[in-house]
């Protein structure tokens, strides 16, 4: 089986100079990571899949191209101390270093310093992120263990994030989410599940205890004792078995379908039910594979073991120089054994002080500011054929609206000539009507001189005599008033 063709590899540093990648199924090594001195315990990460970073008890992380045995010198990550741990976001965008008490958290793309916080009273000696990298979880050698909200450090300015005050109690913007100081002495390893509606968290130390606490609560939901130091930790992927090795060699195995009964409980050799012996000194490494049938383990002994884990046989050992200090499985990255690296990872050499004041304003562009013709900002421009015939559909809705306006008034007009009978109206009337008017009424003995025009007087009541045919005007264009004449 080709380095291609291999799902998942472990990513080996020992006692000798450098990192490798060997292929556990097989027990071919795959790559080596030069470097001229041995890296520390829990120094060692990727960086995404593009590089292998890490650090060896000095102040500078080194990196090297994940498709590269020689380390890259385009970029200088120099810390402000001696690194006792370090670990890298899943998305590759931010680098967690632990310098003594502190913990520092570093922008890739940037290469700025974001916070450093220090709530620990010893040196922090592990860092474990959680899948989707929102939460860091931090243990030290005084036995505490601090729960991070990423969002929280990387907002930590102290000229914005201004403490408050609450019934006269101080809150902290920095202080951690939880803070478990249940163990005694040096944490030995910490495991973040992979679980999105209860996460919870594992925790080993030297005090011989394994403590397990709910993430969304911190709440301890267990603490189990043995008779030997656990020295590792790891989880399966459903969370379901907990894998612990010792500082005498064994790994012993949980079952948390069937836990026990107490919320603490004391479980001595005799009564570890399961057990995977082979190591004859202490087990530094675990990491179970993707599907969780096999479990790999490295340890002081100069050991790579790969275990069947229904039947708790060993598979394969490969055997080291030197002792395993750092082990841990990953599914193979995918440029491992290109020749040139397409990085999707922007790396910059860390800047020398942690930079504030205009660094954590964000520019907000409104939709005016985005299409503005004269000062366009992202080089678009404005399309404006819909915005005319916008215009253009609201004209014509305008004067249809009118039209029908006009329509509806001018049928609702009353017409007289219907609605008044001329011949409820003497000649009397008529006639000082016509006085009133200028009209001459002394041919009134005359029919055809008492013809009068209606059209010249307007405000006279005015119906057609009936059985009068219209004229051949008003048949033409019904719609024109016309000319009635009163024969009186």
């Amino acid at each position: 089986m080709t380095s291609s063709e291999t799902l998942e590899v472990a990513f080996v540093t020992d006692g000798t100079s450098g990192a490798t990648v060997w292929d556990t199924a097989n027990g071919t090594m795959l790559k080596t990571y030069r470097h001229t001195a041995s890296l520390g315990q829990n120094c060692v990460s990727l960086l995404g899949n593009d590089y292998l970073i890490a650090a060896d008890k000095g102040p500078l992380i080194h990196t090297w191209p994940i498709n590269s045995q020689e380390k890259t010198h385009q970029v200088r990550m120099l810390c402000g101390g001696k690194i006792n741990s370090l670990a890298a976001s899943p998305d590759g965008l931010y680098i967690a270093v632990a310098i003594g008490e502190k913990l520092q958290v570093w922008m890739c793309c940037s290469g700025k310093l974001l916070t450093t916080v220090n709530r620990h009273f010893q040196p922090i000696t592990i860092i474990k992120w959680s899948s989707d990298g929102s939460y860091l979880v931090t243990g030290g050698e005084d036995g505490i263990v601090c729960v991070w909200s990423l969002v929280k450090l990387i907002n930590m300015s102290k000229a914005f994030m201004i403490q408050t005050f609450f019934s006269g109690d101080q809150t902290d913007q920095s202080a951690p989410n939880y803070t478990f100081s249940d163990h005694s002495v040096r944490i030995t390893g910490i495991y973040i599940g992979n679980c999105t509606r209860c996460i919870r968290i594992f925790t080993t130390s030297v005090d011989k205890t394994c403590k397990i606490y709910d993430l969304s609560t911190g709440i301890m939901l267990l603490s189990i004792a043995f008779d030997v130091i656990p020295s590792s930790l790891t989880v399966d992927s459903v969370e379901t078995a907990v894998y612990i090795g010792t500082s005498t060699g064994p790994i012993r195995s949980l079952d948390l379908t069937s836990p026990p009964r107490t919320r603490e409980c004391y479980i001595t050799e005799k009564e570890t039910g399961v057990k995977f012996i082979g190591h004859s000194k202490a087990v530094t490494a675990l990491s179970v594979s993707l599907f969780g049938d096999t479990l790999v383990s490295g340890s002081t002994d100069c050991t790579l073991r790969t275990w069947h884990i229904a039947s708790r046989q060993c598979l394969r050992t490969i055997q080291l120089k030197e002792p395993v200090i750092n082990m841990f499985l990953t599914l193979t990255p995918r440029q491992l054994t290109n020749s040139e690296l397409d990085s999707s990872i922007i790396l910059r050499s860390f800047k020398k002080t942690e930079e504030q004041n205009d660094d954590y304003f964000i520019e907000v562009f409104c939709n005016n500011d985005l299409f503005d013709e004269e000062n366009d900002t992202f080089g678009h421009v404005e399309d404006t054929s819909i915005r005319e015939e916008l215009e253009k559909i609201k004209t014509i809705n305008t004067r249809i609206y009118e039209f029908a306006l006009n329509s509806i008034l001018k049928d609702n007009e009353p017409n007289l000539k219907e609605d008044i009978d001329i011949s409820s109206f003497s000649l009397i009337d008529l006639e000082s009507y016509g006085e009133k008017n200028g009209f001459n009424s002394n041919n009134s003995g005359d029919e055809e001189s008492s013809i009068v025009d209606l059209n010249e007087c307007s405000n006279i009541p005015k119906r057609k005599k009936k059985n009068r045919k219209r004229s051949k005007k008003s048949k033409k264009n019904p719609n024109v008033e016309n000319i009635s004449y009163i024969y009186m």
